[in-house]
């Protein structure tokens, strides 16, 4: 017998359920495409197409092929490439700002996957984790999938809100929830921009040890500063205790490269490896990544990223306070992708439609609140991909969305 309809809907599982599945409502807006060929697209955080490595790729990922070694067309069982991890290990390569271990990393599919493997080894049903209210939705989606409980806290121009954090342990151990872990990205976040200050990370990581609350900082954005960097990481503040660091090489070589690490203590890389069901990560693209650290060809890149994407960002600033300095408000991020622009005087999400009709698009703050009441009519814009000339565009066509809104 065939049955011409089969209803799916009971057979998700409640987690999925909890990201959108199942649901008809279109729940991201980064695949929505455009007949405008001419389109600004700040939607979504890519390195500089024009300056991809595919050329240094090409060769170390020939010479690997040609080379013979099985080993880096086999699984790898998550033991993950030697030298990479002894790369990753060794302050002097820029990736750690401490001494570690090799072993004390485990590699996985780009930084979401490093968040699901977190979250599948950690965070039970119903537990307690604190994000910063915006942060990256792909962070909510995973602790969604867990059946975690999240909890959003605000930021300040120190970083991450130390009293709402007190306020909602607190808020835990009167109806006896666990508080399981705080999810931060103190390097130029995602969307804010923002850097952390050195006695916020200080405040967090002895407020999170005392009270043996994880960790989890996410360091995508740490290595694509402009000028300095970053101040020392809350891992290296808290001697590694209670801390998982993740990283990921999407955003300083290539997105489809999908290689990202968690860091952590002996203990805590040992839970991930327990939970792990993927039987490793790509081992020849492990191999090629050391093989670019190592030829000094990614020093070189990286450098030239900074200076790139730190002009973009001042092309785009600009650009903005040349056009636009009645409509909104900002702060100069000291380095990542990303702007964050508090909307005056109208409605952020009619502001992008009415930007789209003009050949702009961005994203509504909203999509970066687990509760988009808390979005304060704000927009992002991910200056990284776009090419600096175009840049220059973005400030009179939002003037002209402005002037279309308020006429």
């Amino acid at each position: 017998m065939n049955k011409k309809k089969f209803e799916i809907s009971h057979l998700i599982s409640q987690g999925a359920k909890l990201r959108g599945a199942g649901s008809d409502k279109v729940s991201t807006p980064w695949g929505v495409g455009s007949d405008n060929s001419n389109l600004i697209d700040l939607r979504v955080g890519m390195p500089d197409r024009e300056n991809l490595p595919s050329l240094a790729f090409a060769k170390h990922i020939s010479d690997i092929l040609e080379s013979g070694d099985v080993k880096a067309l086999e699984y790898e069982y998550g033991s993950g490439d030697a030298d990479l991890k002894a790369i990753l290990s060794d302050p002097d390569y820029g990736f750690t700002d401490h001494s570690a271990i090799p072993d004390q990393f485990a590699f996985y599919n780009g930084s979401s996957g490093c968040m699901e493997a977190f979250c599948a080894t950690f965070v039970d049903k119903d537990d307690v984790v604190i994000v910063e209210g915006p942060s990256f939705p792909g962070t909510v989606r995973a602790i969604l999938r867990s059946e975690g409980f999240i909890r959003e806290v605000g930021s300040d121009l120190e970083g991450a809100s130390i009293g709402e954090i007190e306020e909602i342990y607190l808020d835990c151990v009167a109806n006896d929830r666990t508080l399981k872990a705080i999810y931060t990205i103190p390097d130029f976040h995602n969307p804010l921009g923002r850097t952390m200050s050195l006695p916020r990370r200080k405040e967090i990581a002895d407020f999170c040890q005392e009270r043996e609350i994880l960790v989890l900082e996410d360091t995508t954005y740490s290595s694509l500063y402009f000028d300095s960097p970053p101040p020392s990481s809350i891992y290296s503040i808290s001697s590694g205790i209670g801390v998982l660091q993740m990283g990921t090489f999407s955003k300083t070589i290539a997105t489809g490269l999908r290689l990202g690490w968690l860091h952590g203590t002996a203990k805590l890389i040992a839970a991930l490896h327990k939970t792990r069901s993927d039987l490793g990560n790509v081992p020849f693209i492990q191999n090629a990544v050391s093989r670019f650290i190592l030829s000094g060809e990614y020093d070189e890149h990286i450098v030239e990223m900074r200076s790139l994407y730190g002009v973009k960002c001042q092309n785009l600033c600009r650009s903005l306070d040349e056009n636009c300095a009645e409509y909104i408000d900002y702060q100069i991020p000291g380095g990542g992708f990303y702007l964050w622009l508090k909307i005056l005087g109208v409605s952020a999400t009619d502001l992008v439609e009415k930007a789209w009709e003009g050949g702009l698009a961005f994203p509504d703050g909203n999509l970066f609140f687990q509760d988009p009441v808390k979005n304060e009519n704000s927009i992002r814009l991910a200056f990284s991909g776009t090419p600096q000339d175009r840049l220059l565009e973005v400030g009179p066509i939002l003037r002209r969305s402005f002037e279309k809104i308020l006429d």
